[in-house]
């Protein structure tokens, strides 16, 4: 059988159209000829399976020559897709690489020894109790055991975790007279200047003996004469030991605990009650008795409401009417609290009660939330992805239709507050849109100002400025029509580069569950980084300040002037913990470089393979397997800049909180370092661009981060009208999705809260009908659901700009040669010979399979998705 390029060799060279019946190497052709590929996928037309026809298409006129056999169809034409001679073209080259930018690599490699090494000092020395439980008057934290120093004796404070402040009243009076606001009482960095006591237990009035008074003691040394001072005694003093101890101070009132500090807190309690609503028989009807309450109907006199007690209400009434369909609750609050009050218990009643609420409705939601912000967003996710896959051209004009719709009704909007179109004009126009004249003189009626004539002059000065944005509003609208009619094409591009990620994210299923691993990453971070800096935080020296001067004398001793101890921070541990920052900063970039890679990777190896339905096996795993392997050192260099970027915006913050608060700097330095803040943000985020695009060309080609990101925005500002239209519109759809999934997850959540359906089991629904306020569940499902949607839609656009890129880059370097990897669909949108012939493939395939017997069928067209090498069209 003869192959191609010995056909095309007998039409140049009759002499040497002998061809022997074994099978020949077909010899080496140029790039301007039609090569033979020796793989499968590129067959010679006589041994094409009817499912792979290859169309080969001659010359204007050329027919084939009679050599008393069937002859295959003659053709000189190229194909789009390239040959094996035409591989050098392919960038995508995932076996010829080697390791870059190692230098990075292991300077990130020892970033993090020291990383571990400060971690090691912060375990060393910290306490990380004192950032729960507290540090009392001398610097002892409760609830912690302390070696002795210079100024704290050792002591055992095991089981003495809570802190009372027993003289809150002095210590805020002090504070004011300092010249504290009362916003900055009410703060909760002011427990640390307050006059603590660490107790085992938050002491009650009740602990007393009965006609005795109860008092809390603020001990030098947490033993007397070497005998370890007995709970009760620290906890709750009698009369007797009133001149031992030196500093009593009597109790008046109840404590409660709020993050192991023992405040005063407004009790609030909460009453439920609930019944069934549900339609009564007329058999229960009869049966009723005054004494005997009904379990049905809305008469509160018959079915009164019942408190619910320990039970939630939806088993309180289950248990008294088991079908019971509709439910009916009422809550009852009340608060009961001190007639004396302060800042620091208003603050911690008002906040643990809110939390304690929040904590309580999450409790009785928590398998609600799931459902609707886990389960509901993950097939929300699939459907939007569906939806995108097959309706991507409606979906791209139904936006650009909407954004032009909404720019056309705010223009006319601000006309109309400009009295540049009359209330008449107005009810014309929507009288003729179809609106009936009685709701257009409503409507246009509703906006009517009415002014007096004291407000003339300032209701003309605002109608200039109406007026003023309609003019302006009108050049925009101008402008973005005209846009709209030069970039159709490019728009058609988003369309196809939308249709063509879809279809890759359909043949690796894989990589909508891939963010699972940097996410598990980014989780052990933050936890190792909060685990740490606790440790690193309260690794501060404490030093007395006013100790009485009869300290040794601890059972004589007389601390009522005493001034609690200050926590002095040692320089170095601020160091450490900027050190600790940056490290935060610079591997959470680095694991979200490290996804981009890997996803970029994945979505160039569908890209450039020839035949999308033979793409290599696990290409997510080979592609995170070529990031470690190759890349790590350029993931580290490029997650290092932006990582910069973002300490350098926390420290210019924190600067300007600094001046806030001491009320420093003119008006002049505020808006410098508003412009200057401005100015950082604005970096930070093109630089992500560039970064992410940088990824991509690193995951394509295989070159070092300072090449990548020079190839990449050579290739941005080369192809900028494509790059920025498919962003645009691309952003635009993730936005919509998410704003989609998350908005009707809520709506289901909210639904669930306001309707519990009964049909359903109780775990399913959970307690949903005593939830005190839908906001906090809702909130969280909103969290969650758009958790989910990122997972998916962050995917997909990493995807799109994947493919964009490739796209570019098929079209720049093979735009000599033409022969593309892009599928047929894409070709369609290419300038030049192969979008001017698109169609004649097409029609050539239908006449090529005219003259073919019955076995063969006639190829795909050029729009359908590509399933196997094509000829070029030329």
């Amino acid at each position: 059988m003869r192959s191609c390029a010995a056909t095309m060799r007998c039409e140049s060279r009759p002499q040497h159209c002998r061809v022997s019946s074994k099978a020949q190497k077909p010899p080496r052709t140029s790039s301007k000829q039609f090569g033979a590929r020796p793989s499968n996928r590129l067959q010679p037309v006589d041994n094409l399976q009817p499912s792979k026809t290859l169309i080969a298409m001659g010359n204007r006129g050329s027919k084939p020559k009679d050599t008393g056999e069937e002859a295959p169809e003659e053709d000189t034409r190229k194909s789009t897709h390239p040959t094996d001679e035409m591989a050098s073209t392919n960038p995508f080259k995932p076996n010829n690489r080697k390791c870059t930018d190692v230098l990075c690599l292991l300077f990130f490699v020892v970033f993090w020894i020291g990383m571990v090494i400060i971690a090691g000092v912060g375990y060393q020395h910290g306490k990380p109790q004192r950032l729960i439980y507290g540090t009392d008057w001398m610097g002892r934290t409760c609830g912690a055991r302390g070696d002795k120093t210079d100024a704290v004796p050792a002591y055992d404070l095991s089981d003495y975790k809570y802190m009372i402040y027993p003289r809150l009243s002095e210590d805020l009076m002090a504070l004011s007279a300092a010249g504290y606001t009362a916003k900055q009482l009410a703060s909760p960095s002011t427990l640390r200047k307050l006059f603590g006591v660490c107790v085992p237990s938050c002491p009650l009035l009740t602990d007393a003996p009965t006609g005795q008074d109860l008092y809390v003691h603020a001990y030098l040394d947490y033993t007397m004469h070497q005998v370890p001072v007995n709970e009760n005694d620290t906890s709750a003093g009698a009369a007797m030991e009133y001149e031992k101890a030196g500093s009593p101070w009597r109790l008046v009132t109840n404590s409660s605990s709020v993050l192991y500090r023992c405040v005063e807190l407004t009790k609030i309690q909460v009453t439920q009650t609930a019944r069934c609503v549900d339609d009564c028989t007329a058999s229960e009807e009869a049966s009723y008795q005054p004494g005997t309450p009904l379990t049905c109907g809305t008469n509160e006199t018959k079915n009164p409401f019942r408190d619910c007690g320990d039970k939630t209400c939806a088993e309180m009434v289950t248990a008294l009417r088991p079908n019971c369909t509709s439910l009916e609750t009422t809550k009852e609050e009340r608060q009961i609290g001190s007639t004396t009050e302060d800042p620091i218990t208003n603050m911690l009643s008002r906040k643990w009660y809110l939390v304690a609420r929040w904590l309580g409705d999450l409790q009785k939601a928590a398998f609600p939330i799931l459902i609707c912000g886990g389960l509901f967003a993950l097939l929300l996710g699939l459907f939007w992805l569906v939806m995108l896959r097959y309706c991507a051209g409606l979906f791209v004009w139904l936006v650009i239709v909407f954004v032009v719709a909404m720019q056309i009704v705010i223009t006319v909007f601000c006309a109309y507050e400009g009295n540049l179109i009359s209330s008449t004009s107005m009810q014309s126009t929507l009288s003729g849109m179809g609106m009936s004249s009685e709701n257009a003189q409503a409507l246009t009626a509703a906006t009517t100002t009415y002014i007096t004539s004291a407000g003339i002059s300032a209701a003309e000065d605002q109608a200039h400025y109406w007026a003023i944005a309609c003019y302006v509003l009108t050049a925009i609208d101008v402008l973005l029509l005209l846009l709209l009619i030069f970039m159709c094409g490019r728009i058609r591009i988003a369309i196809g580069i939308i249709r063509e990620a879809s279809k890759a994210l359909q043949s690796m299923p894989m990589l909508t569950l891939y963010p699972i691993v940097p996410t598990f990453f980014a989780v052990g971070l933050v936890a190792y980084w909060l685990v740490a800096a606790a440790f690193i935080a309260t690794s501060g020296k404490v030093s007395l300040n006013d100790v009485a001067s009869a300290a040794s004398d601890v059972t004589g001793a007389n601390v009522e002037g005493v001034v609690p101890v200050q926590m002095k921070e040692d320089n170095t541990m601020h160091y450490l913990m900027i050190y600790h920052l940056f490290g935060l900063l610079w591997t959470s970039q680095f694991i979200q470089a490290a996804a981009y890679a890997t996803i970029a990777g994945a979505f160039c190896e569908y890209y450039w393979t020839l035949d999308k339905r033979r793409v290599p096996a696990r290409p997510v795993l080979r592609s995170m397997w070529r990031t470690i392997r190759y890349h790590f050192g350029s993931v580290a260099f490029g997650s290092l800049i932006i990582a910069i970027v973002q300490f350098l915006r926390i420290a210019l913050e924190y600067i300007d909180q600094k001046m806030r608060a001491a009320k420093q700097g003119n008006a002049v330095v505020k808006v410098a370092m508003m412009c200057l803040k401005c100015f950082l943000w604005c970096f930070e985020k093109c630089l992500k661009f560039l970064n992410k695009n940088a990824f991509i060309v690193m995951a394509m080609k295989g070159h070092s981060f300072c090449p990548s990101m020079k190839a990449s925005f050579s290739l941005l500002l080369a192809n900028a009208a494509r790059v920025a239209t498919v962003s645009i519109i691309a952003r635009f759809l993730m936005i919509l999705g998410k704003i989609f999934i998350t908005g009707f997850c809520m709506l289901f959540m909210f639904v669930f809260i306001r309707y519990p359906p009964t049909h359903l089991p109780s775990f399913f629904m959970g307690d949903l009908a005593s939830v005190s306020s839908p906001i906090f569940p809702m909130l969280l499902t909103g969290v969650l659901s758009y958790a989910t949607a990122s997972f998916f839609l962050d995917v997909y656009g990493t995807g799109i700009d994947t493919i964009l890129l490739c796209f570019c880059e098929d079209c720049n370097v093979n735009k000599t040669s033409e022969q593309y990897y892009m599928s047929d669909e894409l070709v369609a949108f290419i300038e030049g010979p192969a979008k001017h012939n698109a169609f004649t493939v097409y029609q050539s395939s239908r006449g090529a399979s005219n003259t073919r017997d019955s076995a063969a069928t006639t190829a795909p067209p050029i729009f359908q998705p590509q399933t196997g090498p094509m000829t070029k069209i030329n």
